[in-house]
């Protein structure tokens, strides 16, 4: 196995590892919830950003396949790069420290919040394919994280449980969570943009280099 896919395989056992403690914790000394436990862990940006950066990794892990020609592609390694990015720096910015963590919820939250965002942009710098990136591409990757947005909000609503302190229309209101929102929104934007020009500055040093 070549160094990129063996790197690649690495982060998605970690993801994986990661996804399954996370989910351990959240269920443990719930009995008799645990419908209600799974939609609560599959409602943190953080678990669905793990778990993508895990099937993106078993594609780059493996030599062939549609799964890995998605994975290979340079606008989804960079769109998985901002969304883990945005993982990482919101946690330590304004989530840490907020919950007590037990020992094992401690490793879990090591590999979803530190190791595996590092291991991954640590990927994405490394090996190619970079450059061919479309302009507007950035608008494009704030689908997923503006459904998010809008999944968080009407689940909240409907059950009156928000999984970060930012989204909690109950305690901040509609007028602060949607200026949350909305600054989160410019957040992903200009983190798209300035990855997406980064990554054509990784395809010309690659192409000098190629060039001797």
């Amino acid at each position: 196995m070549s160094f990129p896919r063996l790197w690649h395989a690495v982060t998605a056992a970690l993801a994986l590892a990661g996804l399954g403690i996370e989910y351990k914790v959240t269920i443990s000394g719930h009995p008799g919830q645990l419908a209600e436990r799974t939609l609560i862990y599959l409602s943190f940006f953080t678990i669905l950003t793990n778990a993508l950066v895990m099937v993106a990794s078993v594609g780059l892990a493996q030599r062939t396949g549609a799964l890995h020609r998605w994975a290979r592609r340079p606008t989804t390694r960079t769109a998985v790069s901002v969304y883990i990015t945005v993982v990482a720096v919101i946690f330590q910015l304004l989530l840490a420290g907020l919950h007590p963590l037990t020992p094992l919820g401690w490793w879990g939250n090591l590999l979803v919040h530190q190791l595996v965002p590092a291991l991954w942009l640590g990927g994405w710098v490394l090996f190619h394919p970079h450059g061919g990136i479309g302009r507007t591409a950035h608008w494009r990757w704030l689908i997923y994280p503006l459904a998010y947005g809008g999944w968080t909000i009407a689940h909240g609503v409907a059950t009156g449980w928000y999984p970060y302190p930012f989204l909690n229309v109950a305690k901040l209101g509609a007028a602060r969570v949607a200026v949350n929102m909305a600054l989160m929104a410019l957040f992903f934007a200009g983190l798209g943009l300035a990855f997406r020009w980064m990554d054509e500055k990784l395809a010309t040093h690659i192409a000098r280099r190629a060039r001797g």
